[in-house]
This record gives C-alpha cells, structure tokens and sequence, in this order.
C-alpha cells in the first residue's frame, strides 16, 4: 500500500487494515518479535536479529523531505506497508486534535470530535507512524496462518510517560478532515473493532499493552477485559509486545540511524549522542507488533486511528491522533483465456475466459465478490455471458447469475463470501467476430457485507489472447476424370468424338469455415457445369458454397482435335488440368490444382470407361470392337 500521510500515529500504530482473521477461538500465541525486529531501532544493520526484516527493509526515507515510501517489494509474507507524516516542519501547527470530551468508549459517532491547532503541545505530538502486516504460513504453534502487525511511531519529545493507543477500525468510512472549529468524526464501530493501548517511558522501557474489542455495533460498547496482554519484546512468548529505544538514533550523517524526517524538541537531552531536531533521543521511538491470530482478533480491518493519551485506562482522556488506511484485507483477481473455436455458421467465434475472485487475505471472509467487465465491445458485436460459476473451499457462489449477459461497466455478484484463500470460479462464453481477444475485468470485494472497499483488476494479456485463438482452417481438393467418348454431329455432316470429363472440388474434412469456390477452368474443357454428384444431372441454381466435408461436381467436355489423334489409336489421348480457387468465410483465399487427367479417343477401354465407341474399327484398335 502505498505512503500516507498519517497524522499522528503516537503509540497506536498497529496500523488497520483490511485484514481479517477468522472469528475463532485464540489460538496458541506466536511471539511477534520471531518474524521481525523488534529491538528498539529503524535499521536492520543495527545489530538486529539475522535473518528478520527492520523497518529499514519495509520503507526508504525521504530525507530531508518528509516522508518515506514503502519499499518494492517487500519482504516475502508482508504486506500492507503505510507511512504517515503528522508533522509540518516549519510549524507546530497540527490538524488532528480530538476535541475536548472524546473518548475511547464513546462510539465514533457522535462520542468523537476533532480539531486543528497552531500550537501543539510537544509531550503529546506524534512525528511519524508506520505499519506492515505479515502473514505466516510455515511453523506457526498450530499449523494454521497467523497474521501479524507491526507498528511504531516517533514522537517529538520523551517528556515523561507516554501513552499511546490504537484503534484497528471495520467501518472504512471513519474520518475526520478538522475544519475551522469543532469537526464531528464521520462512521461507526462495528462488532470486532480493537483497540490497543500501551504505556512506555522515558528510559526507553515498556510498562505495559494489551488489546480490548469492541462487542456490538453503533450501540455497542468496549469490553473492559483485554483479549491479549503482553510486555516488553524481551522473548517472552507474547502475543502482543512493543520496544522503546534505549539509545539515540541519530538522523544526520551519511548512513543515519533515522532514514526519514523527524522534528524533536529536547532542551534536555538524555545523552550528549543526541545533536539535533533530526535526532530520536531515548524513549521517542517506539514499535510493536501483535499476533491478531493467537488473540483470536477477526474481521477485516479498513481504519487505523493512533492517538496520545493520559494513561492505558479506556476512560483516559485522548490528545493527538492519526487516521489511516491500513487494508490488509484483499482480493486476488485473474481473467484467462482458453481456446476459441469456429462456431456452427463458420463465420463468428466463441471465445472462453475464466475469472478468479480469490480471498488473498491470511484471515477473515470478504463479501459480495462481484466483477464487470472492462473491455470496450463497441461496434464490435461481441456478446459475452457467464456460462458457470463454482467455488473452492466455503465460499458461497451465487449460480443464478449463469447466463447473465454481461454488459461493460456493469457488475454481476458472483459470490456472497468467501473465506480465507477461497475462490470463486466464472466462466465467460463471448461470441462474435473477434477471434479472441485482450479481454478485462475489474474486481471488487467488500470486507462488510454492502460494501465494495477491496478491489482489483485483471487483464488478459495481448501475447495470451493470440495464444487462444482459433486456428482457422481450409483447403481445396480437386479430382478430375475421363468419362469416355461420344460421337456427335461434327461440321459438314461429318461425325465427330466429344470427351466427357468430370471435375469434383472438396472442402476437405479438416477445414472449419466456409468456402466459396469459383467455377473450375481448365486447360482445354472450355466451361463446365454444375450438376448432382448422384445423378450428374445439371442443378437448376449452381451452389458454390461448400461446407466442411462438402463437395461440388462439375462435367464439361472437349472436341479433340487432330493434334491429339495423331498417335495410333490405342494411344490416341489428349492430358490437360482442371483448377478451381476459393474464398474463406472467415479469411484466407484458396487453390487447388490442376488435377491432371489423361482421356483416351480410342482405347479399347484401356482406360476403363465404357465409352460409346471404344474402337472405330478392328484394324484401329488391333482387337474386336465392343
């Protein structure tokens, strides 16, 4: 997730997220501390446990400038990383201050108000927070996925004892833009919101932290026993800890202890270490991290809220805050083509995708997973509809929906849930002229049932589309035989041969598409004529359309001439070829030929073909005339 601007994020920065985790009973704790470093600093070079990420190793600084960008990629398992600024460094104005009367057990709306000021009270100011979630598939106490937080905050002085909260916030519509005066928080809690307070001093030490839920909705209220409790990062097996540096992190230099831009104010420095306004003396940065799993924690988390406050008691009174994003929660979301394939009228295709809405998320079931479709059809005439939809593991499919035309820009709910790592499965059937195509889709989820706060998009890509197209096919075959001879009225009543031929043109079996052939031509039958391939009777209307499999007969003749008798007469013959060319319903042009054939004038049926007059006479032939 990309850099926010945090506003303050003081001791609360479990950062939310859209995460989720299954409302299950707690499962064995996995102490956070194994899979990142908690050890009091930012970089991972500082003698940090091997082998863990750092907060280094999730962000790059932006110093001078304010700020830091989540790296790309991340460690494997993390995920979600968000930085927020809650700072101006030229002034100490502020923009998010609760109002006075704001409290943790009030709900959101109306129990909570907001407000700028040009002054901020440095014990009570957050510089900076930050927040990544990481998943653990491999090795957890119960061979079940965990999902963990880790949070940290800068401040800007270490004047006494601090108090931090967090909130991790279901409702993604929790906000509060301060305006000019008392601003009142939009949104509402909802069964399952956490928070998490925790108390840490000066010396660099962390007194206490535990997490509380809230049990209910709008009109619920915060359960006053903690569902996790914890300490100081020291290797107790915690499900919940935090550390404190214990040493000045120094922001200036060349490789700084500090890689982002922090403002503190310190007219009493803990250690002569500690030079300037870019430095974090002892006790102004703290992290933590929780395993949301082993605390039986669920739901998926859209807001974060961090604030300062007067003590670890839900009732305290709440000073600065930061509000964020923080979705952990999310979807995964492929679009796939499959092989098309020439339809029944040779002219269109059907086209095949397959859409895949999973539930990425390590924990919790995401809602109404729905999807449209992007892709411009236009005057193309592509039609598309959902020929199937299937699920994997529990997600509940919707099956009515098979057979929906989809229409661009229009979503179709596919599935009412799915669960952790379940899939919903969609088939697509699109007809048209398009031969596939670079189809896409863009998916949404909701991590509350009506809502659609999870998205992503999908594409098939260009080299996949030609991959999947249809290989269009076609041929000619042509044949060509004698059909013997006949003695007809010649000029000046003298009697004359006439040679029969007979031409068959095939649009072979292998072929899928039509093929519009032309009239074969020859190199001496001067025309020919369509007729019946039962009975070579002539057809009334010539058919010139040849389906696969299909075949067209044609018969002609021929007047030889005395060049072709100039042979004796048993060898008396005359050899041409007939050609014929076609056109493709889809594409392609076609040509066949020539078929060779050698027609006997006088054979003595050498050829096979009872002719008219085999022989002319017995000296002719040398044999009996038939």
């Amino acid at each position: 997730m990309g850099t926010h601007c945090f506003k303050k994020l003081l001791g609360t920065l479990l950062m939310g997220t859209a995460f989720s985790l299954a409302g299950t009973a707690p499962a064995l704790a996995d102490n956070p501390a194994d899979n990142f470093q908690l050890d009091g600093d930012i970089l991972s070079s500082t003698g940090g446990p091997a082998g863990k990420p750092d907060w280094s190793d999730i962000f790059t600084g932006l110093a001078p400038s304010a700020g830091a960008t989540a790296k790309s990629p991340l460690p494997a398992g993390f995920t979600s990383a968000s930085f927020l600024v809650d700072f101006f460094p030229a002034t100490t104005a502020d923009n998010s201050l609760y109002a006075t009367g704001s409290k943790d057990t009030l709900n959101i709306t109306p129990g909570w108000q907001c407000k700028k000021t040009n002054n901020v009270n440095d014990k009570v100011d957050i510089n900076n927070a930050y927040a990544v979630a990481y998943t653990k598939t491999v090795g957890t106490s119960d061979g079940k996925p965990h999902l963990f937080v880790y949070f940290g905050l800068d401040v800007a002085s270490n004047d006494g004892t601090k108090d931090v909260g967090f909130w991790f916030l279901k409702d993604p519509t929790v906000s509060c833009p301060a305006g000019n005066g008392t601003t009142s928080f939009t949104g509402t809690h909802t069964d399952g919101d956490i928070l998490i307070v925790s108390e840490f001093t000066n010396g660099g030490r962390v007194s206490t932290i535990n997490a509380y839920r809230w049990n209910g909705g709008a009109d619920g209220s915060l359960g006053p026993n903690p569902v996790a409790s914890g300490g100081e990062c020291d290797g107790t097996a915690f499900d919940v800890c935090a550390k404190v540096n214990g040493a000045v992190l120094n922001g200036d230099g060349n490789t700084p202890d500090v890689p982002w831009l922090v403002k503190t104010k310190q007219s009493n420095p803990s250690s002569t270490d500690y030079t300037s306004s870019k430095d974090l003396d002892i006790g102004e940065f703290f992290e933590g991290g929780i395993d949301l799993t082993s605390a039986g924690i669920s739901g998926c988390f859209n807001r974060y809220l961090a604030d300062t406050r007067s003590s670890t008691s839900l009732g305290a009174t709440i000073f600065d805050f930061t509000l964020g994003n923080f979705s952990n929660c999310s979807i995964g979301a492929t679009k796939t083509c499959s092989a098309a394939s020439v339809n029944s009228d040779f002219t269109t295709f059907t086209s095949p995708f397959t859409v895949t809405i999973t539930n990425d998320s390590a924990a919790g079931t995401v809602y109404d997973a729905s999807f449209k479709e992007t892709f411009t059809f236009g005057q193309t005439g592509e039609t598309c509809k959902i020929s199937s939809v299937t699920g994997t593991g529990t997600a509940v499919v919707d099956a009515s929906v098979v057979n929906t035309q989809l229409e661009s820009g229009n979503l179709v709910k596919v599935a009412s849930s799915l669960g952790p790592n379940d899939s919903v499965i969609v088939g697509v059937s699109c007809t048209g002229a398009l031969n596939s195509f670079q189809d896409s889709i863009h998916a949404v989820a909701g991590s509350s049932a009506g809502l659609s706060d999870i998205q992503k998009d999908a594409v098939v890509s260009s080299a996949s589309a030609a991959a999947c197209q249809a290989t269009v096919q076609a041929d000619l075959e042509i044949t060509k035989v004698c059909k013997g001879m006949q003695l007809v009225a010649g000029s000046n009543s003298l009697i004359a041969l006439k040679a029969n031929v007979e031409v068959t043109v095939t649009n072979p079996s292998t072929s899928n598409q039509l093929v519009t052939i032309n009239t074969p031509t020859d190199t001496k039958v001067s025309s020919f004529t369509q007729v019946d391939c039962s009975t070579l009777t002539a057809l009334q209307t010539p058919d010139l359309v040849l389906s696969p499999n299909e075949t067209a007969c044609f018969t002609g003749s021929y007047n030889p001439t005395n060049t072709d008798l100039a042979n004796p007469p048993s060898t008396a013959a005359f050899s041409d070829g007939a050609s014929v060319t076609g056109t493709g319903s889809i594409k392609g042009t076609f040509t066949a030929g020539p078929a060779q054939a050698t027609c006997y004038l006088c054979d003595a049926d050498v050829d096979g073909i009872p002719d008219v007059i085999d022989c002319l006479t017995d000296s002719q032939c040398g044999k009996t005339p038939q």
